[in-house]
């Protein structure tokens, strides 16, 4: 008998439950892929890394489609391929990023740097497939949950591009950080709320709040991500390369102190924390926009609650990230 709304809903609150599901769709879907064992053996490295779906954690990438998906239909199983799908993007960004940031990974001194960069760049190209062949609850779910990624993706691209041409030049306005943010997590996870909510839904005003909701998590989670990258000097290069973060661009635009750590602390990190509590204001509204507009309100505001969870390296609320 098929279950009631109400228990998925539950389901879908319960991390201990859906874990083993996602990692079943993620392993399914990599031993799927037309590639090498080779390139398989590393790839599960990657994704098996701690705090990843494959290291026995159900990352915020996996978690937000489900909820999504959750929240419009009721039933969170139709995201699988949404969550598995995320969680290699989400895994191949960042080693991207580490990359393009030069900044210190234990994948890349595992495997070296094009080895990584060619895993990548394959689970980045498998994330669309693993859309493309996904069961279909109803016609159309599919290509729009491969739309919503593949434009979450360019945008990202996008905001990337200017994150890395603008490092190191005179100090952005917060105005403009900020949309650096919106360009890079903002759009992947929109892109995750959109792709899971696609399975749940086809009612396009609901598809555009949950945009709306994702991007406002995501800059929120950036800002968050930013404060903690600004301090760590040991591991993250932003400080060093000048990128155009908002800590960061707002220390030197008003330095008070001829050490860049000291102004970070005197005037970029208050700066972001105030902007972060605004946006996670946006992303509370931007929730009861959707909903205000789920079949059922009341389990759909159960659904989405783990996606509220302020934890930096796990859910987003305020604190998803791209890096």
């Amino acid at each position: 008998m098929q279950a009631s709304y109400s228990e998925h809903c539950k389901d879908a609150m319960d991390a201990t439950y859906a874990l083993p599901e996602v990692q079943h769709a993620l392993r399914a879907s990599i031993e799927s892929a037309p590639w090498r064992d080779t390139l398989k053996g590393v790839v599960n490295d990657l994704l098996a890394a701690p705090g990843r779906v494959l290291g026995g954690h159900l990352t915020k990438w996996a978690l937000v489609p489900l909820c999504c998906c959750a929240a419009a239909r009721g039933d969170w199983h139709p995201a699988l391929p949404a969550a598995a799908s995320m969680e290699m993007c989400s895994v191949a960004t960042d080693l991207i990023d580490d990359v393009e940031d030069d900044d210190l990974s234990s994948a890349i001194e595992r495997h070296g740097m094009p080895i990584v960069l060619n895993a990548a760049t394959a689970l980045l190209i498998h994330a669309h497939g693993c859309l493309a062949t996904a069961p279909e609850p109803f016609p159309g779910a599919n290509r729009r949950a491969q739309d919503a990624l593949r434009d979450g993706l360019l945008v990202a691209a996008s905001g990337q591009h200017l994150d890395l041409a603008s490092a190191g030049r005179d100090p952005l306005g917060v105005e403009d950080c900020l949309e650096i943010a919106r360009g890079k997590a903002g759009a992947l996870v929109a892109a995750a709320c959109v792709s899971g909510a696609s399975f749940g839904t086809a009612d396009a005003a609901l598809l555009r709040a949950f945009h709306l909701l994702g991007l406002s998590l995501g800059v929120a989670g950036q800002l968050d991500n930013d404060m903690h990258d600004a301090d760590n000097y040991a591991r993250k290069t932003d400080a060093a390369r000048l990128k155009q973060t908002v800590p960061i661009a707002f220390a030197r635009r008003f330095n008070v102190s001829d050490a860049l750590e000291h102004s970070v602390w005197q005037a970029g990190i208050p700066m972001t924390y105030a902007l972060l509590h605004a946006e996670r204001a946006r992303a509370r509204e931007a929730l009861e926009a959707v909903i205000a507009l789920c079949p059922a309100p009341v389990l759909a505001r159960s659904a989405l609650a783990p996606v509220l969870v302020t934890s930096p390296d796990t859910t987003p609320v305020a604190a998803a990230s791209a890096s």
